[in-house]
């Protein structure tokens, strides 16, 4: 199964990222005028197609392809359906379409953080022709036809460019990386703060900014839909600054990435109350803590 009915008009599908289910998600908004926010990974756009046959919404029925922000598990397949989709026209954060239309940035500095052969697996982004993208500001509204309305809202932190989609009568809050991950069969909440651009104080006061939106739900690309909205409002800022402090103390015990890393998958499987993490916990993990070195090595 590809695809998962949120509601109505809202739907999850699951890319089956590097083959595996419940890791990254991408939401479909099915009005008259339907919109993909998120597509997974350039080697994931075969299962978007599927799980879109799924739900009965042919590519070409497709306007609108947002992706939340131009990481590769966000973005990376939109060039590549693009060329089955005649119709869709992308909608990202203004700041976050140079690297859309010319990714070669994008993709050097993601080689630099994961490496040639997970780049290999994680596939290419396709750069995309400006005329098929259009940029947005702080915030934006978009009709999707039959009473599906939506506001797109500028959500820093995680990434500068960063978007989320509030689905406006439904208060369904598709939240993109501006809360931590929570994984199924995980129960606890790993912060997402990456490299090369993540910003806790501004992540935070995201936080706070959707909390004002007074969300039903939360859904999240890490994955599935969250009816306990403010505790992973709360959870999320609360692991971020905890996060930033006990990487930061590392650091100054000149702790590296590698001992760092395993020390934080200790304190997620502890509160999870497991053993050990699967691997694509431990990579989120590891990711993570690059991300908070990175800025405190910026001076942060």
């Amino acid at each position: 199964m590809y695809a998962k009915r949120i509601s109505e008009k809202i739907y999850l599908l699951d890319t089956y990222a590097l083959g595996i289910p419940g890791t990254v998600g991408a939401y479909l908004l099915k009005g008259p005028k339907p919109a993909l926010v998120d597509c997974g990974y350039a080697s994931s756009y075969e299962a978007v197609l599927k799980g879109l046959a799924e739900v009965g919404v042919m590519p070409s029925d497709v306007r609108y392809i947002i992706p939340t922000h131009v990481h590769l598990d966000h973005a990376g397949a939109a060039g590549r359906l693009l060329r089955e989709m005649p119709n869709a026209e992308v909608l990202a954060h203004e700041r976050g379409v140079p690297h859309l239309i010319d990714p070669t940035k994008l993709v050097e500095s993601s080689t630099r953080v994961f490496g040639e052969s997970i780049m290999a697996l994680y596939g290419l982004p396709e750069p995309i022709a400006a005329e098929r993208v259009t940029g947005v500001g702080a915030e934006a509204h978009l009709d999707l036809g039959d009473g599906l309305t939506v506001t797109l809202m500028h959500s820093p932190g995680h990434a500068p460019h960063q978007i989320s989609v509030l689905v406006d009568g439904a208060r369904s809050l598709l939240t993109a990386d501006a809360v931590g991950i929570v994984y199924p069969d995980l129960k606890a909440l790993i912060p997402t703060t990456p490299p090369p651009s993540f910003d806790p104080s501004q992540l935070v006061a995201t936080v706070a900014t959707l909390r004002q939106t007074s969300p039903a739900e939360l859904l999240l690309p890490h994955f599935a839909a969250r009816k306990d909205v403010e505790w992973v409002f709360d959870r999320t800022a609360e692991l971020v600054e905890s996060w930033v402090r006990q990487v930061s103390r590392m650091r100054k015990q000149n702790v590296g990435l590698d001992q760092a890393a395993e020390s934080m998958e200790k304190t997620v499987a502890a509160d999870a109350g497991v053993e050990g993490l699967p691997v694509y916990a431990r990579v989120s993990v590891r990711t993570s803590v690059m991300g908070i070195l990175h800025y405190l090595e910026k001076g942060g």
